[in-house]
């Protein structure tokens, strides 16, 4: 495989603007896995033409995660992960934190534990499974998902996997104005509460990533 055909500029400055300084290992780190990605996607798909075209973006969006929660807390779950995005990312950044990848499509899970082993993250896990068998079996204190499709889709099933008393986060674009009456909606009838927005532009790219928090204030099974 040529050089070019891996090559990866990691928007360092942009990342640091958004949720601060990083060590040159975690910026090496963070450029290995982009030309990991790079190159898991020109043999699996990982990810589109097009988001290949502008990965630097991801890399950012997913750093905004660590500026809109605070402090991370103990432990992270990456609910429907792809390629890595945002737990990879933050993983790197954010060593002391427990990582878990969940992902329900076996490539992506391949390359996801590829990923891992190689940078040597010892505090990822991978977790091969869809969300809605995972309900009742597993619970995370703090779980986000980002790109996973509109809240009809993903809250009920990723609400099912929250400890009560825990936290979910989805990232969310433009659209989520639109959404947000359904998406109260449904966290209510799920057990969850909106408790929080926030919205964290997004260094050199004139747009805006808006996290919506829920809080589950009762189990799911109780109500």
């Amino acid at each position: 495989m040529s050089e070019t055909a891996t090559s990866f500029e990691l928007p360092r400055r942009a990342i640091e603007e958004v949720c601060g300084a990083m060590s040159d290992g975690q910026a090496e780190l963070l450029g290995t896995y982009g030309r990991a990605v790079i190159d898991g996607s020109r043999r699996a798909n990982l990810v589109s033409r097009r988001d290949l075209e502008r990965l630097g973006e991801h890399f950012i969006d997913s750093a905004a995660l660590l500026a809109a929660v605070v402090p991370l807390g103990a432990s992270l779950a990456d609910l429907g992960s792809g390629g890595g995005f945002p737990g990879v990312v933050a993983a790197i950044l954010r060593p002391e934190v427990e990582v878990t990848l969940v992902e329900a499509r076996q490539r992506k899970a391949v390359f996801l534990k590829r990923v891992v082993r190689s940078l040597e993250l010892t505090s990822v896990s991978v977790l091969h499974a869809r969300l809605e068998a995972l309900a009742g079996e597993v619970s995370f204190e703090l779980a986000t998902a980002r790109a996973l499709g509109n809240v009809e889709k993903v809250l009920e099933p990723a609400l099912g996997v929250i400890a009560e008393g825990g936290r979910l986060v989805l990232f969310k674009g433009p659209r989520w104005r639109d959404e947000r009456d359904r998406a109260v909606a449904i966290g209510r009838r799920c057990g969850g509460e909106l408790v929080r927005e926030t919205d964290v532009e997004l260094p050199g790219l004139d747009r805006t990533t808006t996290f919506a928090e829920f809080h589950v204030e009762r189990s799911i099974s109780s109500g």
